[in-house]
């Protein structure tokens, strides 16, 4: 494969955004792990509340996706796309990873964003998915250019409402699937 250009430098004083969703899945934490990192992201994150869904991804890098170093592009029901790369993973326990490049218009001030998936075991083989996504926005644009009230108009505009959306229907597909794959 190509040679890649390196991803945005996480810094991590910055300030970011973030929500937190979680769903338990009745199935035990391996299973889920096994599930999730199989299961292609368009069947899981479609279009919501006026967000672009993902239509396919592309890998970048050799190897299965859930690997750290592992990157794709994912393509987006707008004709818009972005770039992903997973930073860690622990097997089954979740993974973290970095999406920066979006080209969609909603994202025009993010400079890039941080998502991790925990899997935690719960009794009856039932495990709980937190996902967590927290946004770095540009300095240079609006709403990033405000500093914290700027943080503050995008987190209550965006990332609580249509975001907060996509979050928890990409949530409920994973346990419908998941569950139905059982």
């Amino acid at each position: 494969m190509a040679d890649l250009a390196p991803p945005p430098a996480i810094d991590l004083a910055a300030p970011m955004i973030s929500r937190t969703e979680r769903i338990v899945v009745d199935l035990p934490v391996q299973a889920f792990w096994d599930w999730s990192v199989a299961t292609p992201l368009e069947s899981i994150l479609t279009e919501t509340g006026g967000l672009p869904g993902v239509v396919g991804t592309t890998a970048l890098t050799p190897g299965a996706w859930g690997t750290p170093g592992e990157r794709r592009t994912v393509r987006l029901s707008d004709g818009s796309s972005c770039t992903e790369q997973i930073l860690a993973a622990t097997p089954p326990d979740g993974f973290r990873y970095q999406v920066w490049d979006y080209s969609t218009a909603a994202a025009r001030p993010v400079a890039y964003a941080i998502g991790e998936f925990r899997h935690l075991p719960m009794a009856g083989d039932r495990t709980e998915v937190v996902w967590t996504y927290a946004f770095r926005l540009r300095g240079d644009r609006f709403p990033g250019s405000l500093g914290p009230l700027g943080r503050m108009l995008m987190k209550a505009a965006f990332l609580d409402r249509a975001y907060a959306t996509l979050m928890r229907e990409t949530l409920k597909a994973m346990k419908a699937g998941a569950e139905g794959a059982a």
